[in-house]
This record gives C-alpha cells, sequence and structure tokens, in this order.
C-alpha cells in the first residue's frame, strides 16, 4: 500500500510527477495564447499540439517496448474518445477570448462534477449531501467568475468553458466502460492524441482551407514546447504519479494546473488578480476536492 509519509521516497517522486504533470498542463496559455495571436488558426494549432504530443509519447513506448497494434473495435472506442477529448481541448482555448486564462483552466478543472452529475443521470449513483455541497460551492464559484457578484468575466466565456468540462466528464464516464480502459495507459493516450490530432487535420482541411504553416521560430518554439511539454511530458508524468501516490491524491493535486495557468495570466498577460477572482477559485477548487474526497470514502466503505 502507497504511504503518504513525505519523507518516504516513492511519495516524493510521486508528488514531484504529479507537480510536473499538472504544472506542464497548466502552461498551455503560454504558449498557445502567442501562436493565436501570430495568426494561427485554433484547429492547426491543434494538429500541431497533438502531433507533437503523440511523437514524444511514441518515443516514450518505443522505449519501453509496448506493442502498439490496437484492433477495429478498440479503434472506434478511441475515435469516440477523441472526439470528447479534442472538443474539451478547442473549448477550453476557445474560451481564453472571453476570459483570463487562469479562470478558463479554472472552471474547466470542475469536470469531476459534471462526471458526479452523469453518474447520477446514466448510472443512477445516489443523489449525496456532499455532491449537494459541491455544486453549491460550484455556483457559487462560477457567479463570482461569472459577474453576478460584480466580477468582469463574460458569461459566454462561462458557458464555453463549462462545456470544456462537461466534454472531459463524458470522456471519463465513457472510458471504464469500454473494452480500452484495460489498455497501457500511456499507449491509450497515444492513439486518442493521433485520433484527435487526424481529426483537427480533417477539420482544419474542411473549414480553414488547410493547416497553417509554421511562420517563424518563435512560433515553432511555442509548438514544440505545447506539444512536447504541455501534452506530453503531462501525461507521461502522470502514469507514474497515480501509481505512486494514489488516484485520489494525484486528483487533489491536479489543482496545480489551474493554479499554474493563474500565476502564468498574473505574470505574462497582465491579468489581475481581485478578489472575486481569487474567491471564485477557492470555491471551484474546494467544489472539486468535496467529490473527490466523498468519492474515495463511499469507495472505501463498499
Amino acid at each position: 500500500m502507497t504511504t503518504h509519509n513525505p519523507f518516504n521516497s516513492t511519495f516524493a517522486k510521486g508528488f514531484l510527477n504529479r507537480w510536473v504533470s499538472a504544472s506542464s498542463f497548466g502552461l498551455i496559455p503560454l504558449f498557445s495564447i502567442p501562436v493565436l495571436a501570430a495568426g494561427m488558426s485554433l484547429p492547426s494549432m491543434l494538429v500541431y499540439r497533438f502531433g507533437l504530443g503523440c511523437l514524444g509519447i511514441l518515443i516514450v513506448l518505443l522505449f519501453k517496448r509496448v506493442p502498439l497494434g490496437i484492433s477495429l473495435k478498440e479503434g472506434g472506442e478511441i475515435l469516440l474518445l477523441a472526439t470528447f477529448y479534442d472538443v474539451e481541448a478547442m473549448l477550453m482555448i476557445l474560451g481564453y477570448n472571453y476570459m483570463p486564462s487562469g479562470i478558463a483552466t479554472t472552471l474547466v478543472f470542475s469536470y469531476p462534477i459534471w462526471t458526479e452529475l452523469l453518474m447520477l443521470a446514466f448510472f443512477h449513483e445516489r443523489f449525496s449531501r456532499s455532491t449537494l455541497i459541491s455544486l453549491a460551492l460550484a455556483v457559487g464559484g462560477v457567479a463570482l467568475f461569472s459577474g453576478l457578484s460584480g466580477g468582469t468575466v463574460k458569461p459566454m466565456g462561462v458557458v464555453i468553458e463549462l462545456a470544456a468540462g462537461l466534454s472531459y466528464a463524458f470522456y471519463m464516464v465513457l472510458l471504464p466502460q469500454m473494452r480500452v480502459c484495460r489498455m497501457d495507459a500511456l499507449k491509450l493516450t497515444f492513439w486518442v492524441f493521433l485520433f484527435g490530432g487526424a481529426l483537427f487535420a480533417l477539420f482544419s482541411t474542411l473549414f480553414f482551407g488547410g493547416i497553417d504553416g509554421c511562420k517563424d521560430w518563435s512560433m515553432f518554439f511555442n509548438l514544440v514546447m505545447l506539444g512536447i511539454v504541455c501534452t506530453a511530458v503531462s501525461n507521461v508524468s502522470l502514469i507514474p504519479a497515480i501509481r505512486q501516490i494514489g488516484a485520489t491524491l494525484a486528483a487533489i493535486l491536479g489543482a496545480f494546473e489551474p493554479l499554474t495557468a493563474m500565476i502564468i495570466g498574473l505574470l505574462v498577460f497582465g491579468d489581475h488578480l481581485t478578489l472575486h477572482t481569487a474567491a471564485g477559485f477557492l470555491l471551484v477548487i474546494a467544489s472539486v476536492f468535496v467529490i473527490i474526497v466523498a468519492k474515495t470514502a463511499a469507495k472505501a466503505k463498499a
């Protein structure tokens, strides 16, 4: 059993891996916003992100000698998962047009609440007191973000980011019901990103006249960092973290994702941290913690 002794080397490595995973994901605004500002379309940028992410993960899989083959049925399941993952990825960045990136990432981080609601709706889980508390906290946080209590975020951005969280929640709910849930986690991630990148390539070709080229070395650097650091490194480091510190603590430490994005927004993009923003951030994070802790306790009793 994994010990949570902070002086235990396995725990320390797990904490470090989860910090790297969450923080690298939280860096997405740092590298994506300049690329979009330079004129690349969002679908094209995501083609590069998932393509380079696939390349980084492929190197790890080849080093570990993990077989890459999949069946036709597995391919169909992965295509469905990739569709939901693509919607989440696109909507999250699209929301940057309506709100600071830190708030956007925080709202997407609410996906465990959506996951719980989907389980209630489709798998007849019981509505618990913890779910009610979590929803109340989340609604309060969203209200502060959306301007109902004096905030400055455009409501359309809130809708977009909550939809991104919902799309990722569908991904999380569907995955355990599929055959591919027994697949090596990194191998599955590779195929989801490969299919996801292919979908964005098709979307770019049909609706944007093709995939935009890389204009200069600055854009190239940002795309590489977006694909390798924010995509490949984030996922490669997540898997050992879950094994070393457990899924519950790994989920809780995922709060580093919106926290990193919030810090980047303040230091790099000149976002302003207001009392409403800080309070909204804390309420949304608290709502996620309530769900995670309650689900863990329920599993322990089962």
